[in-house]
């Protein structure tokens, strides 16, 4: 538990608030930094979230969620922020949070560390238009892109296209709680016209983008200080996806592919990032190049990979947001398996019903010693409420429920 502040008190070990998920994104940030016996105090604020269950909370904060109140959320931090002993370090493992974070910076950085970037650099990242339009301004390989700037004109453009493509948000946390997934994918004219149905009304901003073909996804996971110099590197093939083609990574495999980092880490440094980052590209078999897909500024799911890895990025983050240095990692053990528990099994069975794999991965897949998302002897209560919730979630979708 953390301390008030008193006359007669010291101040207590700095400490780490993490911010809610409903993934086990978070639950990875909080075993980080309880295994250290860094004090931790949790956003408690999702009610579904696995990562409530972990013993290494020290605190819980209750919270409006982002989604329900970014007002309630920074009033809540303000609040608690005045009370305690000491800065503490924000560990944001969402989009929202970020850019709440950023944008509140001035009224929060009385009380806290924030390892995050400025409200304007944030934007570039997480609002997908500003974030292709840079990428077609510093002229880096992506997939060719639209911005539609009604729903006429996404009737228009669409009509024009070939099939398949897909219609992408510019918020991407908004979209998903809005229709449970990423992106439309579009084969013809008549999901065209369902996917602007859905939209009409919403005020959802959208592009339209091509589908890259070839199925090798790389992404990697770094931290840039104040001064945009990248600390730490952790790459990794994503292998597969839950969703299929459009979701998060569910089995990942460390590895260094140096023509995919670079590029990317100078753009990083040319917009003057601060923070998380892990952007993700796919390697397009027409030109033999990697097209930069995204890049996501906040912690991720596959970060305990990193830290299995020799890249213990939220830890780098905490000393150099209080001014303790490390000595910069841009290497990392390789061939290193990360699967997300029970996710990645649904994923493998959609492939394999596909037909879609090959031998090597079925072995990797039985190769024991794998990095889990969930799983973990030190802290199991997670992983059973992981499974009793997926279970509740298969019943209802089952019965219709």
């Amino acid at each position: 538990m953390f301390t008030k502040k008193t006359q007669s008190e010291p101040d207590s070990q700095t400490g780490v608030i993490v911010t809610a998920g409903l993934t086990a994104n978070a639950l990875g940030v909080i075993r980080a930094f309880g295994r250290r016996g860094i004090p931790v105090v949790y956003i408690d604020s999702e009610r579904h979230a696995i990562a409530r269950y972990s013993r290494y909370i020290g605190e819980r904060l209750k919270c409006p969620s982002i989604k329900e109140s970014e007002t309630g959320f920074i009033s809540t931090l303000i609040d608690f922020g005045r009370h305690i002993d000491r800065k503490m370090v924000i560990i944001p493992t969402g989009d929202g949070e970020v850019l709440a974070l950023s944008k509140h910076r001035q009224d929060l950085e009385h009380y806290y560390h924030l390892p995050v970037a400025s409200y304007d650099v944030v934007q570039k990242l997480v609002n997908k238009t500003q974030f292709y339009k840079l990428l077609l301004e510093l002229n880096i390989p992506h997939p060719k892109t639209y911005f539609p700037e009604s729903l006429a004109d996404l009737r228009f453009i669409g009509q024009e296209l070939a099939y398949p493509f897909i219609i992408k948000p510019a918020y991407s946390s908004l979209f998903q709680s809005e229709f449970g997934k990423k992106v439309f994918l579009i084969n013809s004219s008549k999901e065209l016209d369902m996917a602007i149905n859905q939209l009409t009304g919403r005020n959802l901003e959208v592009v339209i983008q091509e589908i890259v073909p070839g199925r090798e996804r790389y992404a990697f996971y770094t931290y840039l200080n104040s001064k945009s110099e990248a600390l730490a590197v952790c790459g990794y093939d994503k292998i597969r996806h839950y969703p299929p083609d459009f979701g998060t990574g569910s089995f990942c495999e460390s590895c260094w592919r140096p023509e995919a980092v670079e590029p990317i880490i100078d753009l990083l440094q040319k917009i003057g990032y601060y923070g998380f980052a892990e952007p993700e590209l796919i390697r397009d078999p027409r030109d033999d190049t990697y097209k930069l897909l995204e890049i996501n500024a906040r912690t991720i799911l596959q970060n305990r990979l990193a830290s299995v890895c020799g890249v213990d990025m939220e830890y780098l983050a905490f000393l150099d947001a209080n001014g303790r240095s490390m000595k910069d990692s841009m290497s990392f053990r390789s061939n290193v398996l990360w699967v997300d528990d029970l996710t990645d099994f649904l994923a493998f069975l959609i492939q394999l019903k596909r037909k879609d794999f090959s031998i090597s991965e079925i072995l990797k897949m039985l190769k024991l010693g794998k990095v889990h998302s969930v799983l973990a002897w030190d802290d199991p209560v997670p992983f059973f409420a992981h499974v009793a919730d997926r279970s509740l979630r298969f019943l209802r979708l089952a019965f219709g429920k």
